[in-house]
């Protein structure tokens, strides 16, 4: 010590070690500030790595919409001699002048569009009077189906962090976020007031636009037993969608609004039987919507309507006569491990553990199904009769009449 304290003294070593002491103030500087510069690196890099979407499967059509491939078509609704609705006359249904869904529920008074647009805005709603029990009827109906096929029941959050949303292959940022280069984003980011002032959170909230997010982010960062798949839940949520760039047509009415009640599948599948489970999945929605005697068709998407995460989708369209067009009501993806990596879903494999294979597909998007029902079951009385399968939870009623 009396040494070193000497050396202290000696003007010349008390300099060297002023010198050694700014040489590492500056190095530590340095150091902190690569460090700032690698993270917004990877930070930069994670976001220009989450923009490359999935492989394609070798069967997708190569294009946009209009590529879109009809696998099959089931019933011919209007058509037929015989009609899968109780107590229908078919001559008479042939009759009928088809409404746009728009004018039914305003003569039915089971929709109101006025109240949602005065609390929230445009494209909200209220259900009302039997469109309330209709609604209710569509999900106890899909959830009792799916549960029966093996599918475990969930009621999920309307919520999740934007680190889950993106890594479901769903962009939470807005355009300026992105560089401007990308679509604008259709997620609800959520900002609690007391936050409106200060500093926003790295990983805010998100209004989840589907409960496939919330489902598939259950299993993040963990390794399952391989004996426990197919894992097949079956979730119910309200779905926010900014809807953000959608014109015409279909924003009249509920076809297309920014919140609505959805029964959504999701599997964890093996990778080497997710193409089994998506046919599973498809054969479980189309005996769902042919017990409603609907007349739908199946398409096979084509490349450009994937998204990031899909490798192979279908959509299931319905014939919505008082629109004269086919309309989607649902639709169901294989997205591989596209989810899994980003979430760190993995399952137990012999020498080394392998990411699983997601997939989701809808049971019922309430509003456009109930379109198709309403445009596919009116009578020429004015009344919109109820498909059987509905009606245990429609307490008693068989249709729906017109408002005196």
């Amino acid at each position: 010590m009396g040494v070193l304290a000497k050396s202290m003294s000696d003007p010349k070593s008390k300099s060297a070690m002023l010198d050694l002491r700014e040489r590492a103030r500056v190095a530590k500087q340095a150091i902190q500030d690569i460090k700032a510069q690698l993270t917004e690196v990877e930070s930069r890099l994670r976001n220009e790595a989450a923009k490359i979407p999935n492989t394609t499967h070798p069967d997708t059509p190569i294009g946009d919409e209009t590529k879109a491939r009809v696998v099959r078509t089931h019933g011919d609704l209007h058509n037929i001699k015989t009609v899968p609705v109780d107590g229908v006359n078919t001559l008479e249904l042939s009759n009928v002048e088809f409404q746009d869904h728009y004018d039914l529920v305003q003569r039915l008074g089971i929709v109101d569009m006025e109240a949602g647009a005065r609390v929230a805005g445009s494209r909200f709603h209220y259900w009302r009077g039997g469109g309330a029990l209709l609604e209710l009827a569509l999900v106890q109906y899909a959830m009792t189906r799916a549960a029966a096929a093996g599918f475990v029941p969930h009621i999920t959050p309307d919520a999740a962090r934007s680190s889950v949303v993106d890594a479901c292959g769903f962009r939470p940022r807005s355009n300026v976020e992105d560089g401007g280069s990308g679509e604008a984003s259709q997620i609800y980011r959520m900002t609690p007031v007391a936050d409106e002032r200060g500093e926003h959170s790295a990983d805010p909230l998100c209004l989840v636009a589907t409960a496939e997010i919330p489902l598939v982010a259950m299993k993040q960062q963990q390794i399952l037993d391989g004996s426990s798949l197919p894992e097949s839940v079956a979730g119910l949520s309200h779905c926010f969608r900014a809807e953000a760039g959608a014109r015409g047509r279909d924003t009249r009415g509920i076809y297309r609004l920014h919140q609505f009640t959805k029964v959504e599948l999701v599997t964890l599948s093996h990778p080497t039987h997710s193409d089994t489970e998506l046919q599973r999945l498809l054969d479980f929605q189309t005996s769902l919507y042919a017990d409603l005697g609907l007349t739908f068709r199946v398409l096979q998407m084509p490349s450009h309507e994937l998204g990031a995460s899909a490798y192979q989708k279908y959509d299931i369209e319905a014939w919505m006569p008082g629109r004269k067009q086919w309309g989607e009501i649902s639709s169901a993806s294989n997205c591989t491990d596209y989810q899994a990596r980003r979430l760190g879903i993995r399952v137990r494999g012999e020498g080394q553990h392998v990411f699983v294979h997601t997939l989701n597909a809808t049971a019922v998007a309430v509003p456009r199904l109930a379109v198709a029902l309403l445009e596919s079951f009116q009578r020429p009385d004015g009344h919109v009769v109820i498909p059987s399968v509905l009606r245990p939870w429609m307490m008693g009623m068989e249709s729906l009449a017109p408002q005196k």
